[in-house]
C-alpha cells in the first residue's frame, strides 16, 4: 500500500508538470522554478508545514504575493486543510521556500490523463514491442512502442527495448493510438519529484535520437524550458 501510494504521489508531481509543460498551468512556457511537494502537516498563520514525498519535513512561507490554484482554477489559502497534497514552486532561502506559487492537484485531470496523456508503473510482461503495466491505480494495461519511441534510463541516457524487464519502474508520455497507449519517450525509474527537479522530470534527448538503438551515450541535456522527454 505504502508503495502504490508514493507512485500516486509521483504520478502527480507527473501530470502537474505536463500540465505546466502544456500551458494548462501557472508559469507555462517559462522556465521551471524549484519546488518542493507533499503533504500538509500543519498550518500556522503564514507557514505550512510539509511532509514532502521523500518523508522529510519542510516550512513554506506563504506571502501577500503567493499564488493559489486548485488545477486550473484559482483558490484561497483559507481553502487548504491539513492532509492535502500540494506542490510548492518559489525559492529556498535558510531552511524555508517561500512560496510563489501553491497548486493543488486536481484528482479527476489526473485520473482521466492517466494511460491516455502518460504512464506510470510497474513491467509486468513484456511480448516483443507490447509492455503490460501495473499503474499506481492498481489497473493494468497494455501499452506498445513503436519506431518512433525513445528510450532513457535514469541518467538520461539512450537506451533500448532491450534494456527493460519485468519488474522495473517506467514513465513516459505519450498518446493513444488505434486504443493502445504508445509512449512517445519510455523512461526507466520513477520521475523526479517536484516541478523539474528530479532526473526523471527533467527534459530528454531532441527528438533526433529518437527510436535510435545502440550504445548508451553522455549526451548533456538540453535547456530547462525544452520538455521535450517527459
Amino acid at each position: 500500500m505504502l508503495r502504490r501510494l508514493l507512485f500516486l504521489a509521483l504520478s502527480i508531481a507527473f501530470c502537474a508538470s505536463l500540465l505546466s509543460a502544456q500551458g494548462r498551468g501557472p508559469g507555462a512556457g517559462q522556465p521551471r522554478m524549484p519546488g518542493i511537494g507533499g503533504t500538509i502537516s500543519a498550518i500556522d498563520g503564514q507557514t505550512i508545514t510539509l511532509k514532502s514525498f521523500q518523508g522529510e519535513t519542510a516550512k513554506v512561507r506563504i506571502s501577500g504575493s503567493t499564488e493559489f490554484r486548485r488545477g486550473q482554477q484559482p483558490m484561497k489559502f483559507s481553502e487548504l486543510k491539513v492532509g492535502d497534497t500540494i506542490f510548492v514552486m518559489g525559492e529556498r532561502k535558510d531552511g524555508v521556500w517561500m512560496a510563489r506559487v501553491v497548486r493543488q492537484p486536481d484528482m479527476t485531470a489526473i485520473r482521466q490523463m492517466l494511460g491516455k496523456r502518460f504512464i506510470m508503473g510497474e513491467i509486468k510482461k513484456i511480448d516483443e514491442t507490447r509492455l503490460t503495466i501495473l499503474r499506481p491505480d492498481s489497473e493494468t494495461q497494455i501499452i506498445e512502442v513503436d519506431e518512433n519511441t525513445s528510450f532513457r534510463n535514469q541518467q538520461r541516457e539512450s537506451i533500448t527495448l532491450a534494456d527493460f524487464k519485468v519488474g522495473d519502474q517506467v514513465f513516459g508520455r505519450g498518446e493513444l493510438k488505434k486504443g493502445t497507449f504508445v509512449p512517445r519517450v519510455l523512461n526507466l525509474g520513477n520521475p523526479g519529484m517536484g516541478f523539474g527537479m528530479g532526473p526523471g522530470m527533467r527534459p530528454g534527448p531532441p527528438a533526433g535520437n529518437r527510436g535510435k538503438p545502440g550504445p548508451r551515450n553522455n549526451q548533456q541535456p538540453p535547456g530547462p524550458t525544452d520538455d521535450e522527454g517527459y
